[in-house]
């Protein structure tokens, strides 16, 4: 589905030589990574 998208876009399936899933997937991992350090650095200490 991804693949299908991009390439209405952009006319290719790939970008720098990967696999557009490899992104997707790359950016997925990143948000959540961004989302687990925004909840516990947000979390207060118990006293």
């Amino acid at each position: 589905m991804m693949t299908e998208i991009f390439m209405k876009l952009f006319h290719r399936s790939e970008l720098f030589g990967l696999n557009i899933g490899f992104w997707v997937s790359l950016a997925a991992v990143l948000l959540i990574v961004i989302l687990m350090n925004a909840v516990f650095w947000g979390m207060k200490p118990k006293k």
